[in-house]
């Protein structure tokens, strides 16, 4: 008599059963998979976070005093008006004056005749100076042309000038847009009064030919000889203009 095993199962129904345990595996397993993709996922985004967050601090804090320094604005020309006349501007420290037209005027032609003079720039209402920075010498111009008292520089006499009295026809000039200075030439009578207009003239140029400049540094070359000396033979000091001048060596 043959005994069967109570338990005894087929090969059919134990391969289905490993089937079913393979699947099991398999979803029980897929949970582990996803939680490390998610996990892998989450420590990357975390480390560019990182990254930048730590560029944008940098690229936000200065490294060096010198970087803040550099990016200081550069002043502006405080010689600079605000008019249709504005001259053509060479540097950031001074300005050049084109196209200025020169005259002369000295004790015969002043009006009334004498040393006299519109403004008081802190040595008194008479015309003078020798045209070093500390002691300019007198220059008269239209209102508004210069500012009173205001220094300039004329390499065409390498003197610096001070703007110190009126012009009538600069005053003129100066309507039609033409920049115009008169220089002070001294004298003390109108006894020679013919001979100082005569020197007036030699040493004006033409018009409108030479320059100044405003705000110039104060160690510009000086020539401080005189250019008219009453009762001399040689009274007209011609030799102390330049005409030849290169005018950005001066600004």
């Amino acid at each position: 008599m043959k005994f069967q095993t109570p338990f005894s199962i087929s090969s059919e129904t134990r391969e289905k059963i490993k089937e079913k345990g393979r699947c099991c595996a398999i979803w029980a397993v897929l949970p582990i998979v996803i939680l490390l993709v998610i996990v892998i996922v989450i420590s990357c985004k975390w480390d560019d976070i990182k990254k930048l967050h730590e560029k944008h601090k940098t690229s936000s804090t200065p490294t060096t005093t010198d970087d803040i320094t550099t990016n200081t604005t550069i002043p502006v020309d405080p010689t600079n008006n605000d008019n249709n006349n504005d001259p053509t501007k060479n540097s950031s420290t001074c300005t050049i004056v084109p196209k200025v037209s020169y005259t002369f005027y000295g004790y015969p032609d002043n009006d009334p005749p004498g040393a006299d003079i519109m403004h008081d720039c802190g040595r008194g209402t008479s015309a003078g100076g020798i045209g070093t920075f500390a002691n300019p010498l007198t220059m008269a111009t239209a209102p508004g042309e210069l500012n009173n008292c205001e220094v300039v520089y004329s390499p065409y006499l390498r003197k610096y000038l001070i703007n110190e009295d009126y012009c009538e026809q600069c005053k003129t000039d100066w309507v039609s847009h033409i920049w115009h200075v008169d220089i002070w030439l001294g004298g003390n009578s109108t006894t020679q009064g013919t001979e100082q207009l005569d020197c007036e003239g030699k040493l004006t140029p033409a018009e409108e030919s030479q320059v100044v400049v405003r705000d110039p540094s104060k160690d510009l070359p000086v020539d401080a000889s005189v250019f008219y000396t009453p009762g001399d033979k040689a009274a007209c000091n011609t030799a102390s203009t330049y005409l030849d001048v290169v005018v950005k060596d001066y600004c």
